[in-house]
This record gives C-alpha cells, structure tokens and sequence, in this order.
C-alpha cells in the first residue's frame, strides 16, 4: 500500500511552498492566480485529499461535539441529544453520543479522556 499524498508532495510537485499550497487550500483568494492553477493542478494530479484528523490535531482542536448521557430512555437526554444534533451543524460541528455508567468514577473517567 503506498503512502497517502502529502501537502509537502504537491508543494514539490508545483513548485511551491508548504505555506503557498496551505494558502490554495484555505485563503485561495491571497495567491496570484497563475500560482494557484499550478497547485490545483498538482493536487488534481497526485490526487491528494487533506487529512481532516490531520488538520484537526495539528489545530489542536476537534469538529466533534461530544454528548456524554447518562439514561437514553429518559426522554429528558433523547431532547437534549436531539438539540445537539439539531445545533450541530450551525457550529460546523459534528456531534458523538455516547451513554455513560451513572457512576462517579466511571463519569470522571470519561471526562478526562
């Protein structure tokens, strides 16, 4: 299996910097449009795709909205997780429900992780 393609190879590949090719992909508008068409060429031709868990590590944040629930047969947690999936996609979040042991250590567990 080979290596997946990086920003680096495309910025290789076009003649570019890493900061140039970060520049095509998220402020498009800041880069000469001839230096432009030469990245998004590269990018088309090697088939690179950005790594979102890549992007979001290196941000040091996440796009996942995590919903820690006690009870999902308590109508009261099936509301709140229904507004988090309604609010979701405003925040440009994802949202991750996930139903906890209604015990403090299992609950401090979950928190710190």
């Amino acid at each position: 299996m080979s290596q997946p393609v990086g920003i680096k190879d495309v910025a290789a590949a076009a003649g570019v910097s890493v900061g140039t090719v970060s520049n095509v992909i998220n402020r498009p508008d800041s880069v000469a449009s001839g230096t432009r068409a030469r990245v998004l060429a590269a990018i088309d031709r090697l088939g690179y795709v950005r790594s979102e868990s890549a992007r979001q590590l290196r941000a040091g944040r996440s796009r996942i909205m995590g919903l820690l629930v006690l009870d999902m047969g308590n109508p009261f947690f099936v509301d709140v997780a229904r507004g988090a999936e309604r609010a979701a996609p405003d925040a440009r979040q994802g949202e991750m429900v996930s139903k906890i042991p209604q015990t403090p250590s299992h609950e401090s567990e979950y928190l710190s992780q």
